[in-house]
């Protein structure tokens, strides 16, 4: 009896042995797994509405697919795959920012638009950056985005365009997670382009001609035809019958 017992306490102690190395084991299967996964950040908040004497100007805004759909992914070393889903922030930081300043505006679906709006602004996202503590050995998260804008008159003609770069950064210290600092940082660049368009604005070279001239439309372009290639040929054989002596 004694025999049996000592070879049932001998396997319990093998099985309590491997416990340690089993959950070991799946523990890094989880960490593995958990890292091997896409983190996506949606930004999602609310933008102030600039306090700002507001532009002479009343303009259509146009969010394109490309703007309001904006992703950028990267890896990191150590920190996995991110995606920061910036684009889909564009239209509510877009309608506070024209809310405050300017005169009046509306979204239009291309570049031109009709009285009495004067033209049309047309943003892009050309570049986005960012960095977490465990990269850059610091306390912040950090975002860069680089902007774009087109300006474009009723009739669809091009002003003037310009970059705007942006800048945001959260400290770790003030969040709990990665994913919450890095919204925070991108939330910041995105309120960071929102001041320096509302500051800048009237002062592009572009727009301030524009606007000294009196925020003029170009005519649409004319169409060309055949038909001067035809009244040419008429003239030629009208001078050929003159000049015949018959």
């Amino acid at each position: 009896m004694t025999g049996h017992l000592n070879i049932i306490n001998q396997d319990w102690g093998q099985h309590l042995s491997s416990v340690p190395s089993a959950l070991t084991l799946f523990f890094c299967l989880l960490l593995v797994s958990g890292c091997a996964g896409t983190k996506q950040l949606a930004i999602d908040t609310t933008f102030p509405v600039p306090v700002i004497e507001k532009a002479p100007v009343s303009l259509g805004i146009f969010l394109d697919d490309t703007l309001v759909n904006y992703a950028h992914k990267e890896t990191i070393d150590q920190s996995g795959t991110w995606e920061v889903q910036i684009g889909q922030a564009q239209t509510q930081l877009f309608t506070n920012l024209a809310t405050g300043l300017f005169e009046s505006y509306t979204f239009v679906s291309d570049n031109t638009v009709a009285a009495p709006m004067d033209g049309v602004l047309k943003p892009n996202i050309t570049e986005v950056q960012f960095s977490v503590p465990a990269q850059t050995r610091s306390d912040y998260y950090e975002v860069w985005v680089r902007y774009e804008f087109e300006l474009y008159d009723r009739e669809g003609n091009v002003v003037g365009s310009w970059k705007l770069p942006a800048y945001g950064k959260a400290s770790k210290n003030n969040h709990g997670s990665s994913s919450n600092g890095l919204q925070a940082a991108a939330i910041a660049a995105c309120r960071d382009a929102m001041a320096f368009f509302s500051i800048n604005f009237t002062r592009e070279p572009a727009v301030q001609k524009w606007l000294a001239a009196g925020k003029p439309s170009q005519p649409a372009p004319v169409m060309t035809t055949e038909t001067p290639a035809v009244e040419n040929n008429a003239e030629t054989t009208a001078n050929s019958q003159e000049s015949d002596p018959a």
